[in-house]
């Protein structure tokens, strides 16, 4: 269904009171994580995956140039899509599933980015999961350590490749050393935040890694 400029596929839960997972996705992956966290665990929760996302421009929180030949310079649209996020597209997935218990945000990526600086910004989330997260991105570690987290998060999942950090660009490179410093800001806020590394690069097992983070969280 289409709420406001985005593209959603909601999966409603059973039952009241059980989570609300949303995932931002880039391309049409969300029925598949949805279908690996329902083989992880027997838990019931909804979930919807918001999609036509310009993720160059709206998931990240201010201007930098691109990292890599013929890609896009990254925009400062963060603030706008979280806005449009928790005031129109949340409400309208909630009255489109059982009354959820609380909500969670999750993406891998630039989404995973997206999602650690809503947790910043705003209170709409109970609990984050940032898979394989640009936390690369420049001037982002400075900004978590000179700011607080929302005081209704309560549980943070995040997880990266262990090929990740052996880029050889040093900007992609400095991705270990960001989260687990990143990880340190949401444990001094007394926010349970765990860091699991999962073999492979980048690009492996995306979907699969995402799914196991979410579950770690519901």
């Amino acid at each position: 269904m289409q709420i406001a400029s985005k593209e959603v596929q909601i999966f409603p839960a059973k039952f009241e009171s059980v989570p609300l997972v949303i995932v931002n996705c880039f391309e049409d992956e969300g029925e598949t994580i949805y279908r690996k966290v329902q083989a992880l665990t027997n838990k019931d929760f909804s979930f919807a995956a918001i999609r036509g996302i310009d993720c160059y421009t709206e998931l990240t929180p201010w201007k930098s140039p691109a990292l890599r030949k013929k890609e896009p310079d990254f925009g400062d649209g963060a603030n706008a899509y979280l806005a449009e996020l928790t005031e129109k597209i949340l409400p309208e997935i909630s009255a489109q599933i059982p009354a959820p218990s609380f909500s969670i945000l999750a993406g891998y990526s630039l989404c995973g980015l997206f999602a650690v600086y809503a947790a910043f910004n705003t209170n709409a989330f109970k609990r984050i999961v940032c898979g394989s997260g640009s936390l690369w991105y420049p001037g982002f570690l400075e900004f978590c350590k000179a700011h607080e987290p929302s005081k209704k998060i309560d549980r943070i999942s995040f997880s990266l490749g262990d090929k990740e950090a052996l880029s050889k660009n040093p900007v992609f490179a400095a991705v270990k050393k960001n989260t687990l410093e990143i990880q340190n800001v949401f444990q001094e806020s007394e926010v349970a935040a765990t860091f699991t590394e999962f073999p492979g690069n980048h690009f492996f097992e995306a979907e699969e890694r995402l799914a196991k983070g979410i579950t770690s969280v519901l």
